[in-house]
């Protein structure tokens, strides 16, 4: 079983289940404001080890412990005058609770250390912060509201439990595109309209919207006039460990009136007819290279009971919405019930949020005159990158 298979079956089991134990319980959390620093005092009802570290873009404090009850109030008690603005808590393992401490702007830790219950006060972890660039020396100040108490002989964590120096920024997300068809297999055609040339240009847009945000990185199935088998498509989109797919398509259809674009999910069962019938058009995509891929039907059968399956089709299915809205704010013309569903096959990744843009039909002249245009392209591409944004900062928060 993969990480992303463990992952999301042990956030079933937290979901599902009526009682979970906890090793340790989170009682307060206290925030002091000195000439010097800002002081974090977290009340824990026993000894822990802990690791604390600093997050930049946005500013964050983030403490690390084994997993917690949180049974602190919903308001943190802490002055006017402190750098922190919010406090968040979560799960980050099936060992490993966070408390992130948003701060007002780039901050480093002077010192981190636990303290023993004694006096009447509770197990605590004690963090001093401040701004970059001050350079104030801590020694010579005073601790002011906590003195008494929270500095008292500290007991040091274990130099492997607390890291006060600035982490590594965190991995950025992978996003990998994948323009439809390519090489022998043309996709949609209309005169000397080719698709494949079309979303070619637009998977080039949207990684270079993507990129120029600094947050993500981008792969490419292909960033050539090449044929690329579907299974194929999956399993790079798997071997980069993936957090997006999105393929990107454009459409034909008889009537030449139907204009606009849509985005697809997965699912057992097509929407509707049209839908089911694109499916098994774009499904046969492989035969061109002499690939049938009715045999893999089977396995991926199987595997939509899967719980990670389902929880990454309604993944997909949020991501889709959420560039649904992005399509609307930003005017890009989409068909009537716009995200739509059926069993493609470049969307069967167990594991990996996918969706399939047509961005709209190269046998209708109008959207074939747009799709072929750079400007309108990169309007697509930064419509497309923005619901990525939306969805991915979504999932970080929730």
């Amino acid at each position: 079983m993969g990480l992303r298979s463990f992952l999301f079956i042990f956030l079933f089991m937290i979901f599902v289940l009526p009682v979970q134990c906890f090793a340790l319980d989170v009682n307060n959390i206290r925030v002091g404001h000195h000439s010097d620093k800002t002081r974090i005092v977290i009340d824990v009802d026993r000894e822990a080890d802990f690791r604390a570290f600093v997050l930049e873009n946005p500013n964050r404090v983030v403490v690390d412990m084994p997993n917690f009850a949180w049974q602190a109030p919903a308001q943190i008690t802490q002055e006017a005058k402190s750098v922190v603005a919010a406090v968040r808590h979560g799960d980050v393992s099936s060992e490993t609770s966070r408390i992130v401490f948003d701060v007002k702007q780039e901050t480093e830790i002077i010192s981190a250390f636990a303290l023993p219950a004694a006096a009447g006060k509770s197990d605590r972890i004690v963090i001093d912060v401040r701004p970059v660039g001050t350079g104030q020396s801590a020694s010579s100040q005073a601790y002011g509201a906590y003195d008494a108490a929270d500095v008292a002989p500290a007991v040091q964590a274990s130099p492997a439990a607390v890291s006060a120096k600035k982490a590594s920024p965190p991995r950025k997300k992978i996003v990998v595109v994948d323009p439809g068809h390519g090489g022998q297999d043309p996709g949609a055609t209309s005169g000397r309209t080719y698709e494949k040339h079309i979303v070619l240009a637009l998977g080039k847009a949207l990684k270079s919207e993507l990129e120029r945000t600094g947050k993500y990185t981008v792969y490419m199935t292909r960033d050539s006039d090449r044929f690329i088998k579907l299974h194929d498509r999956v399993k790079f989109a798997r071997s980069k460990d993936a957090d997006l797919f999105v393929s990107i398509h454009a459409d034909s259809i008889p009537k030449s009136s139907v204009r606009g674009a849509s985005i697809y999910t997965l699912s057992e069962k097509a929407s509707d007819a049209q839908t089911a019938k694109l499916a098994a058009r774009e499904n046969k995509a492989d035969l061109i290279s002499g690939i049938d891929l009715t045999h893999e039907d089977k396995d991926v059968a199987g595997i939509l009971l899967d719980l990670v399956q389902r929880d990454t089709m309604n993944q997909s299915n949020f991501f889709a919405e959420k560039l649904v809205a992005s399509f609307k704010r930003d005017g890009i013309r989409i068909l009537d019930n716009p995200h739509r569903s059926a069993g493609f096959a470049v969307l069967k990744a167990p594991d990996i949020p996918s969706i399939l843009i047509e961005a709209g039909f190269v046998s209708n002249r109008h959207d074939a005159k747009l799709l072929t245009q750079s400007s309108y392209q990169k309007k697509v591409a930064k419509t497309i990158a923005q619901g990525v944004d939306a969805y991915l900062s979504q999932i970080d928060k929730n």
